[in-house]
Formats: C-alpha cells, structure tokens, sequence
C-alpha cells in the first residue's frame, strides 16, 4: 500500500502529465524548439548536491555575470528574480539585462526608468504587447524595484524572422551576447545580471555566446547560471525523498531553483495560452466554451484528488450539485440576483470579487444541498483551494444552527485551515506567511508611508503577531475574547483577512506534519467531517493542532 507521501506524489505526476499532454496538443511538434530544449536539457540531467538560498546568494555575490532563467508564463519565476536582486542590493552595484526589451528601444526604457514617461505612454511607445505578449503585472514589480534602486535596465531581445525556426533563436542569442558583452567590458566591478527564457541561460547557448565574444577582448568573468523548476531534477528529487530542497547545486556554476511543482509550471503556459494578459478573457471566442468545461473538470478532479489520499468519499451526487463560474462570467451577479438563497450574501460576494477572491457558496435550491464557486482568475492554487472547501463543506453538511461570533470565526479558521492544507496536495510549494515574515514585514514598513492595501496589511500582520503571542501563553478563552472581540464581530476586510491567515500559517505547518507522519490522516478526516456547531470547540480545535505541530517546521522557499 503506498504511503500518504506516495500517493500525494502519484497525484503530482497525474496531473503534470495530463498538462504536458494538453500542451502537446497546442504545440504540435517542432524540431528546432525541441533541438534547442535538448541542448539545454542536457547539462540537467542531475545535480551534484541540494544547496540553499544563503550559498546561492553567495555565488551570486561572488560573480561578475549572472544568467537568470525564466519562464514567461510563470508569475513565481519573475518573484524569483526579485527575491535575489532584492538579498544582494547594496552589496554590488547591479545591471539587469531583460530579454523583455528590445535593444531597439533602449532610449524608450532609460527615460521610463528616469521617471520622464508614465507607464502607459512608455509601454505604448515600445509596442508591448506585440513585442512581449506576456503579463505586465508579473514584471512590473521588478520594473518597479530597478527604479527605486536606480538599477540601470538594458534591453536585450531583437525581432527575428521566425522565433521557431532555430536560425532564429541563435540570431537572438548573438545579439543579446554583444549587448551583454559591451555592458561587461563598460562597467568593470559591476553585477550584470540576465534575465532571459530559460532555454537561452543553457551554458551551449548564451551565455557561450557572450563568453566567445569576451574572450576575443580577452576579457575574463566569473560566470553563474540559475535554472528554474526543470522537470526531471524534480522527480529524481521526489525517488529521493527529497522533493521539499527548494535550490539545487547543478554543478560548479549552474544552479537550479526548486520553486513551483512541474504541473503547475506547464498550467502557467496553458492559461496564457488559452487566456488574454488579464488570466480572465480567453483570447480566442472559439476556445471559451471548452475552457471552461476543462477548468470545471479541472476543479472537479482536485476535490477527487484531494480526497483520495485522506479517504474521503464524496457521495456520488454532489459533484453534481456543484456550479463553477470565471471571472469571465459576465452575468454572474445578475444570475445571483436570480437565486432567492443568496441575495442576503450578494454585498460580501461583490466584495470579494472587487478583490479579486475566489469563493465558495453552500446554499439550499429546490430542497437539496447546493454548491457554487467563484474563480477570480486561472490560479491553481485558487483552484484547489475552493475544491478542498467543496470537499469540506460536502462532508461537514450546512450550518443548520445560529453560532456566536467568537465561534463563526474560529470555524472559518478551521475551514481555511483545510483549504489551504488541501492546496498543498496539488502545489506542494505553495507558501504562507511565517511569524519572523510577518515581523520583518512590520519592520520594514515602518520606513515607508503605506498605501490604503499596505495598512490594511498592517493591522492584519499586528493581529496576527498578537494572537500568537496569547496562543504561546496558553490564555483562556475570555483572554482572546477580551483582546479580538472587535475582530470577531467585524465583517470588514481586514477581519476575515485575520481568520483566513490564521487558517493559512495552521494549515501549511498541518500538511507538513501529516507528510511526515507527526499528525495522523485520521485525525485529519474528523476535521473535515467537523461541522464544529458546539460553542469553542473550533477553537479549541485550532489551538489542539497547533500545540501538537508547533515544532513543525513549514519549508521556505526561495
């Protein structure tokens, strides 16, 4: 019989290789991609050893060149990017070289940089969305940061006559090399570092192209290449038992950061596929209708997924009592006006949709158990968290009784708790904040005048600060009553914030604990059966589990 970590696994593979079917299927089959995809393959075929984020940081420091790679479709692949820049400012002067700008177009980014073009007027000046059709929002973040840190941008990337033909893709290679090459021999004691498709960084393809060129000025650098999620290490990792390293030494000068699941990388592509840069309007008419049956099926299947591990069994109707609707949905709200049941939830469900929050809905239509979700955008992490709390509600049955407010709130701790413990079966690297975040978070913030967002953040981050503190001095019940009685009565945001927070940090340390064996998948069943109507006792649930697994440690990654 296979072992919870084992079948959590084999859940990973169904998935990643259902995706890799459906991406083959929109490629179709391409010679020079696949050449090129190979050459870079070859230098990851295993690792030397399982490093960490302070020994990357080192060899990055101790560079002079560093080839960053990326996968455009991926949001987590550019947060990578910024983490690093972020640890290593102020300790070298910095030149970021992005493959998102063309060279073409250099005297466009300097002055957007210098702060003498707006954002729209720049990103209409160099034709954005035909020279980069990927998401603005995932880089503008690391735009953002180059401009408050006055990091010089170099645009890299030029047109081709056909980026699939492979000509094409060593044409580029050679142009970003004599970009890159020149801002080496110009800026002696500075980090360039560049970011550039990932097939790009293998030590075959640009970053020889750029060593040639400094070798004919006799020119010499200390080179570093950082890969991102490749496939194949993170299964050898997972024969290992190794799958939760999250930074890989690949050899002396290659590096592999381990920060998404193999599934979820290829879901990034497939959503940019099928979706405009918002994630929410698909880009071809023809493609609506069946994209949302896949992404309905897609649900469906987590919640199954989720349950098998755990032995959950679903009664065999409630998939089919479930409705799943996009933000694409434009008549969501009128079909909500539609539903007697619902129309005294209508002002939470537009506030949560003004946020940008997925959702689930248990409601009574025609004497029967019904169900609805709300996905705001492609986000599989949303996805499998709303499945999780399908499968929870399904199996706890409706609250058919009035609780107080100090109750209501606990049980949506425990019901956020499961979700995001639930999430976790479908992206292991998924991430919660952690109490020394949290504090770094406040520490920082007291440097900078916060946005409206930032200092709903704040009360949030100090809230949460403070519960920990009372849960550690092990205080009664009137204790907390005293202290967030203004919390527990609230319908703001900030309040619910709180509670699914809460839910969050308990449910990564949870599904930490059941992998490992410190927690039983028993005790886990009883909490998604729970309807926790008696008066303390999610709380009393809360606060069991987290004495139990406090000692756990929940994986950071990079």
């Amino acid at each position: 019989m296979k072992t919870f970590r084992q079948q959590l696994i084999a859940i990973q593979r169904r998935i990643y290789r259902k995706n890799v079917r459906r991406m083959q299927d929109n490629l179709g089959h391409n010679s020079a991609i696949k050449r090129y995809e190979k050459e870079y393959s070859h230098y990851l075929k295993n690792y030397e050893e399982i490093s960490n984020k302070a020994e990357l940081i080192k060899k990055v420091l101790a560079s002079d060149l560093v080839f960053h790679g990326d996968y455009h479709t991926l949001r987590q692949s550019q947060r990578s990017i910024l983490r690093v820049l972020r640890e290593i400012k102020g300790k070298r002067d910095i030149i970021l070289c992005l493959e998102m700008f063309h060279g073409s177009d250099q005297k466009y980014v300097d002055m957007f940089m210098a702060g003498k073009m707006s954002e729209s007027s720049f990103l209409k000046k160099i034709d954005y969305s035909k020279k980069w059709s990927f998401s603005w929002s995932n880089w503008s973040p690391l735009i953002s940061f180059c401009c408050r840190e006055r990091i010089p941008v170099l645009g890299i990337n030029t047109n081709c006559e056909d980026d699939s033909d492979l000509r094409s893709l060593r044409c580029r290679d050679q142009y970003s090399a004599r970009i890159i090459a020149k801002a080496v021999i110009r800026n002696p004691g500075k980090l360039v570092y560049v970011v550039d498709g990932d097939y790009h960084v293998s030590p075959n393809h640009l970053p020889n192209n750029v060593e040639q060129l400094l070798c004919q000025l006799d020119e010499s650098v200390r080179s570093l290449i950082i890969c991102q999620n490749e496939e194949n290490l993170y299964w050898k990792l997972c024969k290992q038992g190794q799958e939760e390293a999250d930074v890989l030494k690949v050899s002396e000068n290659i590096y592999c950061l381990m920060n998404t699941l193999p599934a979820n990388k290829i879901q990034s592509y497939l959503n940019w596929l099928d979706y405009s840069e918002d994630a929410y309007f698909p880009a071809h008419k023809d493609w609506e209708d069946d994209f949302v049956e896949d992404s309905g099926m897609m649900v469906q299947d987590m919640a199954t997924a989720i349950a098998s591990p755990l032995n959950l069994e679903l009664p065999p109707d409630a998939l089919e009592r479930l409705l799943i609707y996009y933000a694409s949905d434009l008549y969501f709200i009128d079909m909500i006006y539609d539903i007697p049941e619902l129309k005294g939830k209508i002002r939470l469900i537009k506030e949560r949709i003004r946020r940008d929050e997925g959702f689930l809905i248990e409601y009574e239509r025609d004497g029967e158990e019904s169900y609805l979700i709300y996905l705001a955008n492609s986000s599989i992490n949303m996805a499998a968290e709303e499945a999780c709390h399908f499968l929870n509600a399904v199996l706890r049955g409706r609250l058919n009784i009035a609780l107080s407010l100090f109750d209501r709130f606990y049980r949506n701790v425990m019901t956020e708790c499961l979700g995001f413990f639930g999430s976790k079966f479908i992206n292991e690297k998924r991430k919660s904040n952690t109490e020394n975040a949290i504090r770094r978070f406040l520490g920082n913030a007291k440097h900078d005048k916060p946005s409206f967002e930032d200092a709903e953040n704040i009360k949030v981050a100090r809230l949460l600060l403070q519960h920990f503190y009372l849960q550690r001095k092990g205080a009664d019940v009137q204790e907390f009553m005293k202290k967030f009685y203004p919390q527990y009565k609230s319908q703001s945001a900030v309040s619910r914030i709180f509670s699914t927070q809460l839910g969050y940090m308990l449910g990564n340390r949870l599904y930490y604990a059941v992998k490992s064996g410190k927690f039983s998948v028993s005790k886990v069943r009883e909490i998604f059966r729970d309807p926790f109507d008696e008066s303390e006792k999610a709380f009393e649930c809360y606060l069991e589990i987290y004495n139990q697994i406090k000692k756990v440690n929940p994986v950071m990654r990079m």
